[in-house]
């Protein structure tokens, strides 16, 4: 089974169980600013302590395995027959040695653990750190102890999904101090998690649409290297991150790809039917560029979690798709995780409420969340209707988180479930007009804030996937049902004092500033899926400078493009400003960002291209 780091504040980290497949022998490393064989690979060199052990992948390249016969003979040449007799003497003494040694039981090892820090809203309204841990194999809740080692609070399960696909972790939780360090224990293995303030962040690091697809019949993407690859670089962008350590990490959704396909096959023997049924999963808009220009969302409603499937939600997805590559970023700083498509019902919903939803009955509030069943009543395996609809007619079995509000000091962050909502074509406008009303009422303190959201606000596309553009513009807009919804919620736009908005969605970056007070919005979705094609396409001979792109919904917008993999690096500063820089897998800057840039000349992007 595979194994996870462990992880100290130092960033030390150790391997306890077997390594997974395909990764080589572990190799000692000084706890020194050394560099370190893995920064080719993007770890960087001297930032950092190096790890006392670490598994490094075979796959790895530029990373060469021990050689093992030298550790044996130094560099002594040995004639072949005396390597012959050499080697059949050892053998030899193995064979004895295993003729004489006693038998033993062999333990089934335990799974991976990880653990990490979240933010919630409590009930009243305060901002509320809590502890995850998600172990495998395990039948009981880690210990949280202070970092002196004295008894913290009860770590307590969360509800499992039902339907067996999550049924080798076990999630558990508990609340986390304020101001102190603390770990969590698992037997002999240990995970240092930070000290937690709430003041405003001095840094934050922002990651999203992580995910790898897998084999796919269109653009396929490798999933090996465990994120370490060229084509899914996630893990070492998340690496990266962790220097100098960020006070507050931001994923805006969508972490899970391989384990949530857009079509399913479903055999007779769920269905009754003589054939297999090949249908396409629910959602309402995903604008990959291999995707259908348009989805009729409104009829009928299939989940990959009906009774059945040969693909529902479950745990090794996850685990390979994000807490693996994530392991060394998850201990580092507290998290705001948002709800991505990825993650709607009919996808990997399961796993998201289960996992890393920050709603928990330690909030004093509705409790945890789950997703409702995914089969309409009446529909028994193997004696499906004649012609199968699934909840035509009626409400569909999803679930829209409330809007809430993290408070941190001098930043207010809003966070918005947008995973539901129509990208061209308006779809439950009225559920998020009572959002943005929710919205509304946030804001009215007026405290610099920042909006977040998986789906853009603003997004530009291409014209066949998105909604309505002036006449002949080569691009259309999304998303056009949180446009409608905070048109009728806030006539006069958002308020002042929203000086961001953050998305992810589209596997690229964007970045757009506006005419008049409508406040910019970065697209942050080059974190580690397979990048789609670069909209608006800048001019041939001058590729990084801002395109005009007129009435933008509304207000005309100077953006700026890269189809390159990054993470961003966010500082807030005084009375709502910030500054931003996109860091390549081998932080390279590719883009520098100023809340004041827009304003300082005609034709100025938010972000400039490097």
């Amino acid at each position: 089974m595979s194994s996870s780091p462990t992880l100290t504040p130092a960033l030390n980290l150790s391997f306890r169980r077997p390594r997974p497949p395909g990764w080589g022998a572990v190799v000692q490393a000084t706890d020194s600013p050394a560099p370190s064989p893995l920064a080719e690979e993007g770890w960087g060199e001297g930032a950092h302590r190096l790890p006392t052990k670490i598994a490094i992948p075979n796959a790895l390249p530029g990373v060469r395995r021990p050689r093992r016969w030298p550790s044996l003979l130094g560099r002594t040449r040995i004639a072949p027959m005396s390597r012959w007799l050499f080697t059949f003497s050892l053998l030899a003494l193995t064979l004895v040695g295993w003729a004489t040694a006693p038998l033993a039981v062999a333990a089934v090892p335990a799974g991976p653990m990880f653990a990490f820090v979240l933010l919630g809203q409590g009930v009243d309204g305060a901002t509320v750190p809590m502890v995850r841990s998600v172990t495998e194999g395990e039948g009981a809740c880690p210990e949280l102890r202070s970092a002196a080692g004295a008894p913290l609070p009860a770590m307590t399960p969360r509800a499992r999904p039902p339907g067996g696909g999550f049924d080798a972790v076990l999630v558990c939780e508990a609340p986390y101090p304020l101001g102190a360090a603390a770990a969590v224990v698992a037997g002999s293995e240990r995970i240092d998690l930070p000290a937690v303030s709430l003041a405003t962040p001095r840094r934050l690091a922002l990651l999203g649409d992580t995910g790898c697809r897998g084999a796919g019949v269109t653009k396929p993407q490798p999933c090996g290297g465990e994120g370490f690859g060229a084509v899914w670089p996630f893990a070492t962008l998340a690496g990266e991150a962790v220097r100098p350590p960020p006070d507050l990490i931001i994923h805006v959704g969508d972490y899970n790809y391989r384990g949530t396909p857009g079509t399913l096959v479903l055999p007779p023997a769920a269905t009754g039917y003589a054939h297999d049924l090949t249908v396409n999963v629910y959602d309402t808009g995903d604008l990959d560029d291999e995707d259908a220009p348009k989805l009729d969302i409104a009829k009928v409603y299939w989940s990959q979690n009906i009774q059945g499937s040969p693909r529902p939600d479950a745990w090794p997805a996850w685990r390979d798709d994000f807490f693996r590559p994530a392991a060394r970023l998850l201990p580092v700083a507290p998290w705001v995780f948002l709800r991505g498509n990825h993650e709607l019902c009919s996808r990997g919903g399961p796993g998201w409420f289960y996992l890393l939803d920050p709603a928990s009955s330690l909030l004093d509030g509705e409790g945890q969340r789950a997703c409702p069943p995914q089969t309409p009543p009446g529909w028994l395996p193997g004696d499906w209707p004649p012609v199968a609809l699934p909840f035509a007619g009626q409400p569909f079995p999803n679930v829209l988180s409330p809007p809430y509000r993290l408070r941190l000091s001098e930043l207010d962050l809003v966070i918005v479930d947008s995973a539901n909502a129509g990208d061209a074509e308006p779809y439950q406008v009225p559920a998020y007009t009572t959002q943005f009303l929710t919205i509304a009422a946030l804001l009215a303190d007026g405290v610099p804030t920042w909006l977040l959201t998986h789906r853009p606000l603003w997004g530009v596309v291409k014209p066949a996937k998105g909604g309505p553009a002036p006449a002949g513009a080569p691009y259309g807009f999304i998303n056009v049902t949180q446009q409608a919804a905070l048109d009728a919620a806030m006539p006069a736009g958002l308020s002042a004092n929203v000086g961001l908005v953050l998305s992810g969605h589209m596997h690229r970056f964007q970045a757009s500033g506006f005419a008049g007070n409508r406040p910019p919005q970065l697209v942050v979705g080059d974190g580690g899926m397979e990048m789609s094609e670069l909209e608006p396409r800048p001019a041939r001979h001058q590729p990084l400078q801002p395109v005009a792109v007129p009435n933008l919904a509304g207000a005309n917008a100077e953006v700026v493009g890269l189809r390159d993999f990054g993470f961003m690096e966010l500082v807030p500063g005084e009375k709502g400003a910030w500054t931003g820089t996109l860091m390549s897998p081998n932080r390279r800057v590719l883009a520098r960002c100023d809340s004041a840039s827009p304003r300082r000349a005609d034709g100025q992007s938010i972000c400039t291209l490097h």
